[in-house]
């Protein structure tokens, strides 16, 4: 089986060797997809990955005559958003979606696959690039606590990424709140000091963490 899988890469990297110079990508086993033998297009590290994927067959990793006749491609719905703090984007998933499956011989499902490489757009994604957030869990949080933090203060609230870990900071008064993101864990900082963690993945205990720490302080709304 691992034979035939270096075998297909080979062959896909061959009949789109043109498109993919072009583009900078190359194909490799997507570990995202059902039993990891979906072939996907990314470059070296990873940080940019083309919307289309080839969705393949059982007919794929055999010796069959015709091992892609019966694959299709997959085309993520994804594309970069305005996060709307600052000049951050976010990508925003969606629903994928298939072609029909390839029904020519070997020549015409490359030049189709060919012909959708060069019509779709290539994504950046991951954590690495300097002003797109790729968390969909963090915009979920940011944007739900947004209100509850405005209610509070009429300082602006900036999203930061140092290291790698994500946060959200405000100040109230002359206090510097910061609520940092990493390994799917939020943690309430205020002035430098930790207040309290817990799960981020869940939107309602970020907000009770925040509550709970204004109640404490007594940190009135702003009245508008």
């Amino acid at each position: 089986m691992q034979f035939l899988k270096l075998k297909r890469l080979g062959e896909v990297q061959e009949k789109l060797k043109p498109v993919l110079t072009e583009l900078g990508l190359r194909p490799r086993l997507d570990r995202n997809s059902i039993f990891g033998r979906d072939i996907c297009f990314e470059n070296e590290d990873g940080s940019l990955h083309h919307t289309v994927s080839i969705h393949v067959s059982d007919k794929v990793f055999t010796d069959s005559s015709d091992p892609w006749r019966g694959s299709c491609l997959r085309i993520a719905d994804a594309g970069e958003e305005p996060l709307g703090f600052d000049n951050w984007m976010f990508v925003e998933w969606g629903c994928p979606s298939d072609t029909p499956k390839f029904r020519g011989d070997t020549d015409e499902i490359f030049a189709e696959i060919a012909t959708y490489l060069k019509e779709y757009p290539v994504l950046r994604i991951g954590n690495t690039h300097p002003d797109l957030i790729d968390n969909t869990d963090f915009v979920k949080v940011l944007r739900d606590v947004e209100p509850t933090i405005q209610d509070k203060t009429d300082c602006p609230i900036t999203v930061k990424r140092i290291d790698g870990v994500l946060s959200i900071n405000f100040d109230i008064g002359d206090d510097k709140w910061r609520i940092e993101f990493a390994n799917y864990d939020a943690k309430l900082v205020i002035n430098g000091e930790e207040i309290e963690e817990v799960s981020f993945v869940h939107i309602e205990r970020v907000k009770k963490m925040l509550w709970k720490e204004m109640d404490k302080r007594d940190v009135p709304d702003l009245g508008f």
